[in-house]
């Protein structure tokens, strides 16, 4: 399962975070920072839809990864959400 960058929005394996990276890649990925990928900096374009939702979930979740991921991936699997009205 993945876990999505919260300023970039580029996804890491769950795995890769927790066991391939150094302690401090970890703790500025997992407190919002970036990634190694945008180094912090918020694309163009904007934040992502799934960068934001990937804060979400962080503040939501906690420390809780599996949950993140799991989140997340669920989030992969609805069509065409807009952030509508419930």
């Amino acid at each position: 399962m993945d876990l999505y960058c919260q300023v970039c929005a580029e996804p890491f394996e769950a795995y890769h975070m927790q066991h391939d990276v150094t302690v401090e890649e970890r703790e500025y990925f997992y407190n919002g920072f970036g990634c190694a990928s945008c180094n912090g900096t918020v694309p163009l374009s904007g934040r992502p839809e799934i960068a934001q939702l990937a804060t979400i979930a962080h503040e939501l979740m906690g420390d809780d990864i599996d949950g993140i991921a799991s989140m997340l991936e669920d989030y992969s699997y609805t069509d065409r959400f807009d952030g509508g009205t419930w």
